[in-house]
């Protein structure tokens, strides 16, 4: 193709842009796409197909495109696999040819990705003809529209077409639609977005380019790619048609495109050939043959498969004096020393003749482009006058219209938009249609495939992407594999990053005929959303580095820092890991901080422990349901250690429930299931039990919690609360009060420890939190009170075999593998316990949780190392893991915790631990209640 001295629609030849494709410099127009850049320089060859290594170009000017794929580097942007039809132009772009496979970038990608969501009461997915009437119709309802359109300004079709509308140029129209649309305060109109991936209720997201090589946009502006999730009332899905090209001997070639295609590069980007050749079983193709007329290019021939006819656009190019083949087939192609097109070899009549060219246009008919409707599962039903599939009935919530349904015409088009939008905006009153210049057609041919002369099918290509041919879907279907899914497994029809979106009806007509079935039972293959692919940076967004995950702190966490704490994340919360001192190793910090837990005074932030506010007249009989633990018939003012399980028997977690009132529970869980506690028990109350009178609140953040732990903890509390009485029998283990701490009212204190030592849990609101750590240190002082962190309290948990849900257990474990089986009631009912009754649940085998201590005290085993009964030489048995494994100061030596196979009937047992660095530490199991087993300690001294 070259470039005309004149026209072209969509560009503007005052601003050049310097690009490289595989490294030699080239230039082109702004608006240009890559594709056409490409094809004004004269760049035919773009690179080799994946198997068959034959020269590939440019076959489309946009969706369909099967081998126009490039490697992208827009400094700092490197994107693989992109189309560039779809792909805008702009300044210092550097591009290369990557026909299947791309190649991954080492450097770091610091282009900008966003994310924006949206609602509206109108989302119109296509801005061609139909997609334009319903957005102005919804733009005149006053209703928010967001319209998306792929390509990078409105207009579709009409782009590409020299129609009229009520008497004047289509073109008129088109501008007054963007000026009224533009101008409407509550349209938004998304140019260069592709509407990607269908969600549930009404959703979907949108893929944009913005940036550079836009419309409007400043030279040297920096692109970027925005993912939209947009929520709406009503989605009209104006997609429009794909073009499906003709299957016959070396069909491949580059310089072969769509007719279609062919007439959208002349009007948009003014590329021609030198002379060309249409080779069509429907009447389309004869608008691009008078399109090229009237720019003045050669046009060779039309060759037509059907019969002679006398529609209006047939006649139209023999009156213009085009030679018109009837009944003609192309046989086979030549190309130049480069690969690419430089005769077509047809077949009229009872003789062949050689037709010089530099391009093949080609048209099939069309195929409604059906994808977003049926990812969400949509029917569709096979058309036999077209050849093709067609929605048999719109979603509900969604409306079709243009093309999408099988309506070919300028006035379907704009008349179904419009009622489309009606509808779905619940308006009534007839749609006064716009007058259009329609003409009749002849019916399209169903002719899928020209057979080859010396009947060898090798070089008649179905899915030009994957180099799939007839020959090898014959010998699928021959090979018994009759269905379509079957098919495209066997010979990877469809495969490709295009999915092979102008192969699919090409290869289900071949299979149909092949395996002597109707093509409305064979169908086609389905396709997986996206419907374009999208780089994983644009579904990350900004959420990367620092803003990959939120952070979250607790109001002690300037209190904290002035301490000097080291922090570490545990879910999305940063917790104080520990509070080193001048000259200590880490080492050095966590031993002196669990000692003054152990023989004096600790204090721990644990404000990120989850925290549930479940209140009703039902809250305590969905509670039992919920949990193991009977928690109805707790009394006020006590708490209890509860487990919660899934339904298939596992563990999903624990935690303390404290009955604080008549019909009032705070419930605590561990810090990274607050969020999947609370949802589990709404899905519950909001499915099973919706009459249940029973509320569920996270209030996490709303308070500061801290543990005081240690055998001088009852004495601090008593200074901080003098009007709390604290001691043993007034204040016995699992009580729940509520006193002033600190000068604060009300504060909620708990006798609960996760140390195994007397300890208190003081829960205040969020912003009391720091007065009260304050108070506390200042009180404290006298009693060498230790803050300790998080490798504390690890050490502190595992000596008294304290297990934390998601470390100790796994997916299947149950209470009766962690150990916790004491907990299940013999008739009580709740979720999961049907599970737990089944006998695979108590089979020998299962991974059991167990204390272990390390046969060389010093030697700490790593955490998920594997634990085997038989080392040796591989393959070895697996026979456990380490879950969890510390240095105690206490006990000094090392030991941890281990889910392990029949562990506790094991006891005793020496287990071996492959280390990376070659060595085989061992280990003994035993109970995994290592320190103070009598559970003395958490009353502290008898000072009644």
């Amino acid at each position: 193709m070259r470039r005309l001295p004149a026209g072209g629609l969509g560009i503007d030849r005052s601003r050049t842009l310097a690009f490289t494709w595989n490294g030699a410099p080239l230039a082109g127009f702004a608006g240009d796409t890559l594709a056409s850049a490409l094809l004004g320089a004269g760049v035919r060859v773009l690179g080799a197909s994946v198997s068959a290594g034959r020269p590939r170009g440019i076959m489309s000017a946009g969706l369909e495109e099967a081998t126009g794929f490039t490697q992208v580097h827009r400094p700092p942007v490197a994107e693989p696999l992109v189309r560039t039809t779809a792909l805008p132009l702009q300044e210092g772009l550097s591009a290369h040819g990557r026909i299947v496979r791309g190649a991954l970038v080492a450097a770091r990608d610091t282009a900008r990705f966003d994310r924006r969501y949206a609602h509206c009461d109108l989302l119109v997915v296509g801005g061609g003809p139909a997609g334009l009437a319903a957005a102005l119709e919804g733009a005149r309802a006053g209703a928010r529209v967001i319209v998306a359109e792929c390509a990078p300004r409105l207009g579709g079709a009409l782009r590409r077409e020299a129609r009229a509308i009520d008497g004047a140029p289509a073109e008129a129209w088109l501008a007054a639609a963007e000026r009224e649309l533009e101008a409407a305060p509550e349209v938004t109109v998304l140019t260069g977005t592709t509407a990607v991936m269908p969600l549930d209720q009404n959703g979907m997201w949108l893929a944009q380019r913005v940036g550079a090589g836009l419309p409007g946009a400043a030279r040297g502006t920096v692109p970027e790619q925005r993912l939209w999730q947009v929520r709406a009332r009503a989605i009209v899905l104006a997609t429009g048609a794909l073009e499906r090209p003709l299957v016959f001997p070396d069909n491949d070639r580059p310089g072969i495109m769509l007719a279609g295609a062919a007439r959208h590069y002349l009007r948009q980007w003014a590329l021609a050939p030198a002379c060309g050749v249409l080779f069509t079983a429907h009447d389309d193709a004869y608008r691009t043959a008078l399109a090229w007329h009237e720019a003045g290019v050669p046009v060779a021939a039309v060759i037509d498969l059907r019969p002679p006819g006398d529609g209006p656009l047939r006649a139209a190019v023999r009156a213009a004096g085009v030679r018109v083949l009837d009944g003609a087939q192309v046989v086979g192609t030549d190309a130049d020393a480069e690969g690419a097109l430089c005769a077509v070899r047809v077949r009229a009549g009872d003789g062949t003749l050689t037709l010089e060219t530099d391009l093949l246009a080609t048209s099939a008919g069309h195929d409604p482009n059906l994808h977003l409707h049926l990812h969400l599962g949509g029917a569709s039903r096979y058309e036999a006058r077209l050849g093709t599939a067609v929605p048999a009935a719109p979603l509900p919530g969604q409306w079709l219209a243009g093309a999408v349904t099988g309506g070919w015409t300028l006035a379907e088009a704009l008349t179904q938009g419009a009622t489309a939008a009606r509808a779905a905006l619940g308006r009534s009153g007839a749609v006064m249609a716009p007058a259009t210049d329609d003409v009749g057609e002849d019916p399209p041919g169903l002719t899928w495939q020209v057979p080859a002369p010396d009947g060898d099918e090798s070089r008649s290509f179905v899915d030009l992407h994957r180099d799939a041919t007839v020959a090898g879907i014959r010998r699928a279907v021959d090979a018994g594999a009759t269905h379509v899914e079957h098919v495209k497994r066997y010979t990877l029809v469809g495969t490709g990053v295009e999915q092979g979106r102008a192969a699919k009806v090409l290869a289900a007509a071949l299979v149909a005929e092949r395996a002597g079935h109707p093509a409305s039972v064979v169908g086609t293959s389905g396709s997986r959303p996206p419907v374009e692919p999208i780089p994983f940076h644009l579904v990350a967004g900004r959420a990367q580095g620092a803003r990959f995950d939120p952070v979250r702190t607790t109001a002690l966490h300037a209190a904290h820092q002035a301490l000097g704490a080291v922090f570490e994340p545990a879910g999305q919360w940063l917790r104080a890991s520990r509070y080193p001192r001048p000259g200590e190793t880490s080492d050095d910090t966590v031993r002196r901080e669990v000692r003054a837990v152990r023989t004096g005074v600790g204090l721990a932030d644990v404000s990120t422990l989850g925290k549930l506010d479940v209140r009703g007249p039902d809250a305590g009989w969905v509670l039992d349901q919920l949990y193991v633990t009977p928690l109805a018939s707790l009394p006020e003012g006590k708490a209890r250690y509860a487990v919660l399980c899934h339904l298939d028997g596992s563990v999903l977690d624990d935690g303390v429930v404290m009955r604080t009132g008549a019909d009032r529970y705070f419930v605590t869980t561990s810090t990274g299931h607050a969020a999947a506690v609370g949802e589990w028990m709404e899905e519950w109350l909001q499915t099973e039990w919706p009459d249940r009178r029973c509320w569920v609140t996270l209030i996490t953040e709303q308070f500061t919690t801290v543990a005081i732990a240690g055998p001088a903890a009852r004495t601090l509390l008593a200074r901080v609360a003098p009007g709390l009485a604290v001691d043993r029998d007034a204040f016995p283990f699992l009580a729940v009060r509520t006193a002033t701490v600190a000068g604060i009212a009300d504060a909620q204190v708990a006798r609960v420890s996760f140390s195994g030592e007397l300890a208190f849990e003081v829960s205040v609101p969020w912003h009391d939190g720091p007065a009260l750590w304050g108070a506390l240190l200042a009180e404290g002082a006298t009693l060498g009170v230790t803050p300790y962190g998080l490798d504390a309290l690890q050490v502190l948990r595992i000596e008294k075999g304290y297990l934390i849900v998601g470390q100790d257990t796994e997916a299947l474990t149950t209470p009766h593998d962690a150990g916790l089986g004491w907990m299940v009631p013999a008739r009580k009912a709740f979720v999961g316990r049907r599970s737990l009754e089944r006998d695979a649940l108590r089979a020998r085998g299962r991974a059991q949780l167990v204390g272990f201590r390390s046969n060389d005290p010093q030697l700490v085993v790593p955490e998920g190392a594997a634990l085997t009964r038989a080392p040796g030489a591989p393959p070895m048995p697996i026979d456990g893991h380490v879950s969890s494994s510390r240095y105690s100061p206490t006990l000094a030596c090392a030991l941890g915790l281990a889910l392990v196979r029949d562990g506790r009937a094991r006891l005793g047992e020496v287990l071996h631990a492959p280390l990376l660095d070659g060595r085989v530490a061992s280990v003994t199991l035993v109970d995994p209640v290592h320190y103070d087993p009598e559970g003395a300690r958490r009353d502290g001294a008898d000072d009644r």
